[in-house]
């Protein structure tokens, strides 16, 4: 059997699926074990691999579009905006106002252009 998968880990080199390589072992260690069928086995491996390229694909796809990095609450300068009551802004984060069925409205000062 050792024959046979230095052939399939040779193909999975030339195929240029290095995640699948590495999951080679253990998805066959499952098949001995009778944990996966020799098809399970197949699709988990495939499955690895498409991960690993969407994976791939998405983070280049986020380079290339040059998004400003995400914001979060967390990440807020409160010291900014001394204004912004930050325990009143992190209880609203929690969206318990929904459970409730409360409305809630944000108002900011006037727009002094106007």
């Amino acid at each position: 059997m050792t024959e046979i998968l230095d052939r399939i880990a040779s193909h999975l080199v030339g195929l240029r699926m290095p995640r699948a390589l590495e999951a080679l072992d253990h998805t066959v260690q499952q098949i001995e074990k009778g944990e996966l069928s020799t098809l399970e086995a197949i699709e988990a491996l495939l499955a690895e691999e498409l991960t690993i390229r969407e994976g791939r694909r998405i983070g280049v796809a986020m380079t290339t579009a040059r998004l400003t990095p995400p914001k979060t609450l967390e990440g807020f300068d409160f010291t900014f905006q001394p204004s912004l009551d930050r325990d009143r802004i992190m209880a609203l984060a929690e969206l318990d106002f929904i459970d409730r069925a409360e409305v809630v409205h944000f108002l900011g000062p006037p727009d002094p252009d106007s």
